[in-house]
């Protein structure tokens, strides 16, 4: 990764919300973690577990909570109440831009009724179909393919594989990682005896501002109308999201996950890894599904559920320790049933 070299005041200035101890002209020229940093570098510390790797590192600064004692090398300290969030905001900060040049690369394959605004880049291999719009400062890397009439926000970022299906529609700032499939055929079939007849799937996808989209995630285009992934959601990889789900904004869909189709999360849900919820149930506002549940009914706002199939956390972790029990409760029942035996 390419840095910026900064001395630690601009950095704090940036932040806004920081105070800082130490020398404010400490040159900061890079991150690493509290074992591995040294001079010029950047870390923080946010988890008690690592105040020993605090107290010993090495860092030329380090963002910490309010509280922390200063390392014994005399680092120093950017001071927040968030520190995790103020570090993620410092690294933007230092990162050097990577995007590449503007402009149609040899190799590119832009169809003449497609309209790019300034700034586009369209990498070797990469394909824009017919009537589509590709906003401003968007860059598709090489193998990424949109197709006919979509809608391509501004500053969109599309890796190598990606692929976007016709008539979908990506918003502003949206990060779409490789392989990742858009708008391909919902599973829809009717039965005709033992014979399954195709249904033409002719909605389409439609992804809100800000929303980040994990390698080889999948997301079908409905049957009808739209599928609709909400603004600022983040969805990690390997997600499968099926035609008509709904996805509020602000959530978060952690690997391997899955929704059925017409499944809705309402705002601010998150889904565990290899969570699941079936199809035309709702989970709603502010939610948290653990991974590995299995969503088998709708599931009120504010909800915290585990399990299969996933029931409230507090009564999960209740029967998860008398299954642990359950060996001495059996000897108690076999002690039990022999001394009756022997009355």
């Amino acid at each position: 990764m390419r840095y910026k070299s900064l001395p630690l005041i601009t950095i704090a200035e940036h932040l806004g919300d920081v105070s800082l101890e130490g020398d404010p002209d400490t040159e900061i020229s890079g991150v690493a973690g509290l074992a591995e940093a040294g001079p010029g570098r950047l870390s923080f510390f946010a988890n008690p577990r690592y105040t020993g790797a605090l107290a010993a590192t090495r860092a030329a600064a380090v963002i910490v909570p309010p509280e922390a004692q200063r390392p014994a090398s005399g680092s120093a300290l950017l001071r927040s109440e968030a520190p995790y969030l103020a570090f993620a905001r410092a690294l933007t900060f230092l990162l050097h831009p990577a995007r590449p040049d503007p402009g149609v690369a040899q190799g590119a394959q832009v169809e003449p009724s497609a309209r790019l605004d300034a700034g586009v880049t369209v990498m070797p291999g990469a394909y824009v179909g017919a009537e589509t719009v590709v906003g401003a400062g968007t860059v598709l890397y090489p193998g990424a393919v949109v197709m006919e009439r979509c809608r391509v926000g501004r500053d969109c970022l599309l890796y190598p594989g990606a692929v976007l299906r016709e008539e979908c529609v990506l918003g502003d700032r949206v990060i779409v990682h490789a392989n990742v499939t858009i708008g391909s055929d919902g599973y829809g079939f009717a039965q005709d005896g033992h014979v399954h007849v195709k249904i033409p799937q002719i909605g389409n996808v439609v992804v809100e501002d800000d929303v980040e989209i994990g390698a080889c995630t999948c997301i079908d285009r409905a049957g009808m109308g739209s599928t609709v992934i909400g603004r600022g959601t983040k969805i990690d990889d390997l997600v499968m999201i099926a035609h008509g789900s709904k996805v509020g904004a602000h959530s978060l869909i952690v690997a391997q996950s899955g929704m059925a189709g017409s499944a809705t999360l309402e705002e601010r849900v998150a889904l565990g890894a290899r969570a699941g919820v079936l199809g035309h149930l709702t989970v709603g506002a502010g939610s948290v599904v653990y991974s590995r549940a299995h969503v088998t009914k709708s599931v009120p706002p504010g909800s915290v559920v585990s399990g299969n199939p996933a029931r409230p956390h507090a009564r999960q972790l209740r029967q998860d320790a008398l299954l642990r029990r359950i060996d001495k409760l059996m000897e108690r029942v076999a002690a039990l049933e022999a001394a009756l035996k022997n009355r």
